[in-house]
C-alpha cells in the first residue's frame, strides 16, 4: 500500500526513537547498578587505603577534610582503637561509645586485616560494608566504612524520572518531528508538483537549483534538463504532426485537382476526337472538298498533340518539383529580371506598365519555378489587356509573407469561373458565350502555378477589381 514519504519517515523516526530509548533504558536498568557498585567498591577500598596512611592517634584538620570529602560521596565512617575508644564517627551522636559498641564491638569477628566489601543478602544496591583492621604503633584500629545507600535511591529515582520524561516528551517530540519533516521535505514536495506539471504537459515548470541540499539541487538540475529535452522533443513532434497534416491536406488537394483535371482533359479530348471521327466519316462519302476536311482533321490532331505534350511536360515538372532544391533569394531581383524580358511586348502593344517593388523581399525557393509563376501571370495580363491599357506589378511585405500581384485592365472573369480557372483545361458550359466576350481558358498555365506555389508553402488567388483583374501569390518571408 502506498503512503506519503513524510508519513513513512515520521513512523520510522518514531520507531527509531522508541527502540533507542527503550534499549537505553533497559541497558541503564541492567548495567547502571553494577557500574555503581563497581565505582563504590573502588571508592571504599581507596578510602580504606587513605585512612591507613593517616596518623589515627592524632588526626588533624586536613584529615577531617578528607573524611568530609568521602562523606559527600555517601560514605560513612566508624573508627575505634583496640580499647573501643572512638577515633572518628560520621554519625553525630551524644553517646559515641554506644555507637562504637553497636557497630564494632558486637561484630569484632567480622573485622579482618584483609577486608572485602560485603553487602546484605548479596543483592545489588544493598548497603555495602567494609570492616578492616589497621595496625599503627603496636595499636590495632578497627575501621568500618559503609555506603549509606543514598546512591541506590538516586538510581531508582533516576530510572523513574527517565521513564516519565520519555513518555512526557513523546507528544511534543512527535509534533516537533512532524513540523521538522514538513520543513525539510518542502523541496521534495516542490519536486513532486513540478514533475506532475511535466507529466501533464507543462514543460515550462522549472525547479530552483539553489536550495539547502546539494543532492536535491542536482536532482532539480537534472529534472530541468529532462523537462527542456521533453519540450524540445514535444515541439519537434508537433512540427512533424503539423507537417504530416499539411502533407495530408496537400495530398487531398492534389487528389481533388487530379480528378478535376482528368475530368476536364477527358472532356477536352472528346471534342477533337469527335470532330476527327465525323470528318473522317464524311471523307468516305464525299468526293469533293476532301482537302478541307483533311485540313480540319490535321488541326484537331495538332490540338490533341499540343495537349498531350503539355500533359507530359506538366507530369515531368511535378516529378521534378518533388526533389527541387530551395535557396534564399530576393524577389526584387527576380522581378527586375523578369520585367526586362517583357519590355519589348509591352512596347509592341503600346501598354503602360507600372511597377511598385519593395526592397529586401527574401524568400526561400526554386528560382526557376518562381519565375515561371510570374511569367504566367504577366503573359496572361499581356494577352487580355487591350492596346493602350495598363498593367501594374506589385511586390511588398505583408504579415510575415512576401506578396506578388499582377493587375491588368480588361474584362473581368465571371464569378462562377473564379474557383475553376486553376484546373487544367477547364471549360464552362457557356463556352461559346464566353468566347464572344473574349475570355477562354483552356490551358495548364494556372494549374502549374498552383502546384508551384503550393510546393513552396504559399497561397495564390485572383480578384476582380474595378476595370480589371488581379492575380496574386504569397510566399513565407525568409529572414536572413
Amino acid at each position: 500500500m502506498e503512503r506519503k514519504l513524510r508519513t513513512d519517515i515520521f513512523l520510522r523516526q518514531c520507531m527509531f526513537i522508541v527502540v533507542i530509548t527503550g534499549i537505553s533504558t533497559l541497558l541503564y536498568m541492567i548495567f547502571m547498578p553494577v557500574y555503581y557498585e563497581y565505582v563504590k567498591d573502588k571508592q571504599i577500598v581507596q578510602a580504606y587505603q587513605d585512612i591507613g596512611e593517616l596518623d589515627l592517634s592524632d588526626l588533624n584538620e586536613k584529615d577531617y577534610v578528607m573524611f568530609a570529602n568521602y562523606e559527600n560521596e555517601n560514605l560513612s565512617f566508624c573508627i575505634a582503637d583496640e580499647d573501643m575508644k572512638p577515633i572518628y564517627l560520621t554519625e553525630s551522636s551524644d553517646n559515641k561509645e554506644n555507637t562504637v559498641h553497636r557497630s564494632i564491638a558486637k561484630r569484632l569477628d567480622s573485622f579482618s586485616r584483609t577486608p572485602e566489601v560485603i553487602r546484605n543478602s548479596g543483592k545489588l544496591l544493598e548497603t555495602a560494608r567494609y570492616r578492616g583492621i589497621i595496625k599503627q604503633d603496636e595499636t590495632d584500629y578497627y575501621i568500618l566504612i559503609k555506603d549509606i545507600a543514598a546512591g541506590r535511591k538516586s538510581i531508582t529515582m533516576a530510572e523513574k524520572f527517565y521513564m516519565a520524561l520519555f513518555f512526557l516528551l513523546m507528544l511534543p517530540g512527535s509534533i516537533f518531528m512532524t513540523l521538522m519533516w514538513k520543513y525539510l521535505l518542502k523541496p521534495v514536495d516542490k519536486l513532486v508538483s513540478v514533475t506532475d506539471a511535466v507529466v501533464n504537459g507543462d514543460y515550462q515548470a522549472e525547479l530552483q537549483t539553489e536550495g539547502r541540499y546539494r543532492e536535491l539541487n542536482q536532482l532539480a538540475k537534472n529534472l530541468n534538463q529532462i523537462a527542456q529535452q521533453m519540450q524540445s522533443q514535444s515541439e519537434l513532434l508537433e512540427e512533424d504532426k503539423r507537417q504530416i497534416l499539411h502533407h495530408n491536406v496537400r495530398q487531398d488537394q492534389i487528389e481533388k485537382r487530379r480528378k478535376e483535371f482528368i475530368a476536364n482533359i477527358t472532356h477536352e479530348l472528346k471534342t477533337p476526337l469527335a470532330v476527327i471521327s465525323s470528318q473522317a466519316e464524311l471523307l468516305g462519302y464525299l468526293k469533293e472538298d476532301k482537302e478541307y476536311y483533311v485540313e480540319s482533321i490535321q488541326e484537331e490532331v495538332a490540338k490533341m498533340s499540343d495537349m498531350v505534350s503539355s500533359l507530359l511536360e506538366n507530369s515531368v515538372m511535378e516529378h521534378q518539383m518533388e526533389n527541387m532544391i530551395q535557396k534564399t533569394m530576393d524577389m526584387k531581383e527576380v522581378m527586375d529580371y523578369i520585367i526586362i524580358k517583357y519590355e519589348g511586348m509591352v512596347k509592341k502593344k503600346r501598354l503602360h506598365m507600372e511597377t511598385f517593388l519593395s526592397e529586401h523581399c527574401y524568400v526561400k525557393g526554386d528560382r526557376e519555378y518562381l519565375e515561371q509563376v510570374v511569367d504566367n501571370y504577366i503573359t496572361n495580363a499581356l494577352e487580355y489587356t487591350d492596346i493602350g491599357g495598363n498593367i501594374r506589378l506589385t511586390l511588398k511585405k505583408t504579415d510575415g509573407n512576401i506578396r506578388v500581384s499582377v493587375y491588368n485592365e480588361g474584362r473581368q472573369i465571371p464569378e462562377e469561373d473564379l474557383e475553376h480557372i486553376w484546373s487544367g483545361y477547364y471549360r464552362n458550359k457557356k463556352e461559346k458565350r464566353r468566347e464572344e466576350k473574349g475570355f477562354v481558358h483552356a490551358g495548364l498555365g494556372l494549374y502549374i502555378v498552383q502546384n508551384i506555389v503550393t510546393m513552396h508553402n504559399g497561397s495564390y488567388g485572383v480578384e476582380n477589381l474595378p476595370s480589371g483583374v488581379e492575380f496574386w501569390f504569397t510566399l513565407p518571408e525568409y529572414a536572413e
